[in-house]
């Protein structure tokens, strides 16, 4: 007889599933292992690098940082295009004067010449914000898978309030751009155009 699945676990995997499919879904570990990475490659080179160097570099970087940890970094190619696919979908992943570096054709010629100060919570917190506009019916009843799917440890000995307070944190850091509506689902706000803010002017 199969165990029933618990419903938080399935949900996670639903989470999972929307990530996979946009070339978004990291395990958290395997996730800090390269932003452990990029942090040390962008601080070593001593010339700007292009976004397809670094993330090259930040690959030989990651599985030296997973030796080291004694962390088996899996995949590690994959693990790292997709966690520098959130880092530039989240603006993370600063050009030259400073400007985020944009999604697209050219991204991976340009030159990066830095991280946002706290490009990991900006990170993490894109993928929050992309779950809850993939799935369109994710609620405060959801935090638990949230956690789960995004920042397990697949250890034990981290207690899982730690990472549902992660998630919180952030979450309330996002207040600008995420509403919890009456129905109890979080959504997120639409951003102003530029038009629009000159006609409220």
């Amino acid at each position: 007889m199969e165990t029933p699945t618990r419903p938080e676990y399935a949900r996670s995997a639903q989470m999972a599933a929307a990530l996979r499919e946009d070339f978004l879904y990291s395990e958290k570990r395997a996730r800090d292992c390269v932003f452990v990475a990029v942090e040390a490659t962008l601080r070593n080179s001593k010339s700007e690098l292009t976004l397809a160097t670094l993330t090259r570099a930040s690959l030989h970087a990651a599985r030296i940082y997973a030796t080291h940890i004694q962390y088996d970094l899996l995949n590690s190619e994959i693990v790292t295009r997709t966690v520098f696919n959130a880092m530039l979908r989240a603006g993370v992943l600063l050009g030259p004067g400073r400007q985020p570096i944009s999604a697209g054709l050219r991204a991976y010629a340009a030159r990066v010449v830095a991280l946002t100060p706290e490009f990991r919570d900006e990170t993490e917190s894109f993928l929050i914000e992309y779950l809850i506009g993939a799935l369109g019916d994710i609620g405060p009843g959801d935090h638990l898978a949230l956690a789960h799917v995004l920042f397990r440890h697949f250890d034990a000995t981290v207690p899982i309030a730690d990472l549902e307070d992660r998630l919180v944190t952030l979450l309330g850091a996002m207040s600008d751009r995420i509403d919890l509506c009456d129905s109890g689902i979080y959504a997120i706000r639409p951003k102003c155009t530029l038009i629009e803010a000159v006609g409220s002017t």
